[in-house]
């Protein structure tokens, strides 16, 4: 549930404050790259047209003459399409999440079976590691003796180098 509001939380961010959306998804240089594009093409369109600077405390009516729509529309599309990319970005975030997560569970299960092969003396197989779309991050599994997470890829733990239960041994 959480996974599927990041989205929506990001693209409202994102309307509110040029880049913020996109910060919320902890993607810094699309926010710095929103942010500066939206900031500094207002600020070179409030140039190009010569606005004059508008009080804030004379009512939205006031503001709205003051400002050319010239002006208003390009801020107005560069934040709406901002908080689109916001949106889209966390949606893809969201699914490579889920996608990771149904794997590891996979390769926690298959642990669990190879575990279970072991005792009974059928060897057991090594899970499939490094499922992701980009093939660049690991799956992460919980160690049986310490707990604490680590690499899928390797035979052992590298927190208290204790054998995986898929770690192929020798000593069979």
């Amino acid at each position: 549930m959480r996974n599927q509001l990041r989205p929506v939380l990001a693209a409202v961010l994102a309307l509110v404050f040029p880049g913020l959306g996109h910060l919320s998804l902890r993607r810094w240089g699309r926010a710095l790259l929103w942010h500066l594009t939206i900031v500094g093409g207002g600020v070179a369109l409030f140039a190009l047209y010569d606005v004059e600077p508008v009080d804030p405390f004379a009512g939205p009516a006031a503001v709205t003459a003051a400002v050319p729509t010239d002006v208003t529309l390009p801020i107005v599309l560069l934040s709406a399409l901002s908080a689109l990319d916001a949106y889209l970005v966390g949606r893809a975030d969201a699914a490579n999440r889920d996608r990771v997560d149904a794997a590891a569970e996979a390769i926690r299960r298959q642990a669990a079976n190879a575990e279970g092969d072991e005792g009974a003396g059928n060897g057991g197989t090594p899970p499939a590691a490094s499922v992701t779309d980009d093939g660049d991050e690991s799956l992460e599994v919980t160690c049986p003796n310490c707990g604490k997470e680590t690499d899928a890829d390797l035979d052992f733990c590298h927190w208290c180098t204790e054998p995986l239960p898929w770690a192929e041994t020798d000593a069979e």
